[in-house]
């Protein structure tokens, strides 16, 4: 039985990887922005707020990422659906509260790190269901539990967007710092996962993370 789990895990990594093939610049320009947001805004405001603990906060955010996406997956990878389900959801609810921090800095680079998250998703969408079924679910179950994968990253979202103005300066800048921890995390995935001539990705990367800075030129 655990063999068979892997094979379908690897086959749902297999069905990520053709989707992001289709679109190739997809995962190195998400990983550009979250990387220019994480550099060139969050990090800045994090500091000028919350002082050195601001890289206390971003490495508890970059642990906690992993924790959670590689810890609980790999636990699901061995049979244990409710793991690997519990490990999607706590990852989409993390990615929604993360994407709304971004709005602390400004509109603009709210937007533009929601798009970033939206392209990072992409290729996800067509393998979770695969991985669901994987460990165990009907495909009712798993497609059940999809929906409400993206109703928790709605919810980590709207639910940060909302007490973000309520915060003090100090706890906003720690939040800004967890989820500056989170977008090197998401950066790197994106990145790791992409299926494109090695060259051309980090070009693209290059320019999804100059987005970010010249955006903070021009409204700085």
């Amino acid at each position: 039985m655990a063999s068979k789990v892997k094979e379908m895990h690897e086959y749902a990594e297999e069905r990520e990887h053709e989707l992001a093939e289709r679109v190739p610049w997809l995962l190195p320009l998400s990983a550009g922005i979250f990387l220019g947001a994480a550099i060139f805004e969050m990090f800045p405001e994090a500091f000028d707020r919350a002082g050195m603990w601001a890289a206390v906060w971003a490495a508890a955010g970059l642990v906690l990422f992993i924790l959670v996406r590689d810890g609980l997956d790999y636990l699901g990878q061995h049979g244990l659906a409710w793991v690997a389900t519990l490990g999607i959801w706590l990852h989409s609810l993390l990615e929604g509260a993360v994407t709304a921090t971004s709005y602390g800095i400004s509109f603009a680079v709210g937007l533009l790190v929601s798009t970033g998250m939206i392209l990072h998703l992409i290729p996800e969408v067509g393998a979770v269901i695969v991985l669901l079924t994987a460990a165990g679910l009907s495909l009712r179950d798993a497609l059940l539990r999809n929906g409400i994968t993206w109703l928790l990253l709605i919810m980590g979202f709207v639910v940060t967007f909302l007490y973000l103005r309520s915060l003090s300066p100090s706890v906003l800048g720690s939040v800004l710092a967890l989820g500056a921890g989170g977008f090197l995390y998401l950066a790197y995935m994106s990145f790791k996962e992409c299926r494109w001539e090695p060259v051309a990705s980090l070009i693209v990367l290059i320019i999804g993370a100059l987005l970010i800075g010249a955006l903070k030129v021009i409204t700085g």
